[in-house]
């Protein structure tokens, strides 16, 4: 039963080092860019706190493994798996998900930053509800979802973007030069102006 407790905190400290490692890299990582995402800030608020649940098992853990070592009889029955405190994965579930999904949309940015400008969001589709941004030639679901994350809802915010806009958003969805060669913006314009004859 000893031998099973130590491996367990053990394993627990390994975990938590490994989570405050990934945590300071990432807290680092994050501290060189600037980026005015909201997503972002909820995705580190998320790992700050999986990291300080984590530090509170692992104190906890430390104050539990004396008192049950000097309580142990020598006849104790084998410990089971419903014994052993299991927060190691659930951690390293919350901080590996959202530290890919920020790290993919962070270099998706910096990329498009160098080469324009990110155009105005919303932050939500306006009260009629969100347009369906498919209905323009090139942009399919996976697009339409990564416009919606920017912000992007309608019909008349594509049809205002400027040159350079069109250019970081391209850059964003790892299209470079696609938005103006499948002419976005005027087939925005056409269908945002109730243009029922548009057809793309």
């Amino acid at each position: 039963m000893a031998i099973l407790i130590i491996e367990t905190f053990i394993l627990t400290a390994i975990a938590v080092g490994a989570g405050i490692l990934v945590g300071v890299l990432v807290k680092q990582w994050f501290g060189r860019r600037t980026v005015g995402s909201e997503r972002l800030a909820e995705v580190m608020a998320a790992a700050e706190a999986a990291e300080a649940d984590m530090s509170d098992d692992r104190e906890k853990a430390e104050r539990q493994v004396p008192s049950l070592e000097a309580t142990e009889p020598e006849t104790a029955a084998p410990a089971t798996s419903a014994d052993v405190p299991v927060a190691a994965p659930a951690v390293a579930e919350a901080l590996t998900g959202p530290a890919a999904e920020v790290s993919a949309g962070l270099d998706r940015i910096a990329a498009a930053d160098r080469l324009g400008e990110r155009p105005p969001a919303l932050p939500g589709p306006r009260p009629g509800g969100a347009d369906d941004l498919r209905r323009i030639r090139g942009i399919g679901p996976q697009n339409a979802t990564r416009l919606n994350a920017l912000g992007i809802y309608h019909l008349d915010q594509i049809a205002a973007w400027t040159p350079a806009e069109a250019r970081w958003v391209g850059a964003y969805l790892a299209f470079p030069g696609r938005i103006e060669r499948e002419d976005w913006i005027g087939q925005a314009k056409a269908l945002a102006s109730g243009d029922g004859t548009a057809e793309f």
